[in-house]
């Protein structure tokens, strides 16, 4: 039997969970966003070569969010924010 997670209203997620991340995200500013995830397609570009949506999700991953999928099903506005701020970094 799973633990209950009283922060995320449901079982425990253990290592998967990223409550903390979303609350993160929630609070940035847009323009923070844009921000960092620039700074990051210029990294991965000069170090690793990668593709533009390889960088995109680099940063997600690097700032702590473990299953975009879930967090877009669970979360659909959160989900919003982070796409118009890759949009906007795009450009």
């Amino acid at each position: 039997m799973a633990l209950y997670c009283v922060m995320v209203k449901g079982a425990c997620r253990g290592k998967g969970c990223d409550f903390w991340v979303r609350v993160k995200i929630r609070k940035l500013a847009l323009d923070e966003l844009v921000t960092g995830i620039r700074e990051s397609i210029v990294e991965c570009n000069i170090k690793n070569s990668m593709s533009l949506e390889d960088a995109i999700q680099e940063y997600w991953s690097q700032i702590g969010v473990r299953n975009m999928d879930k967090l877009c099903v669970e979360e659909p506005d959160l989900c919003t924010k982070m796409m118009d701020a890759e949009v906007l970094a795009q450009k």
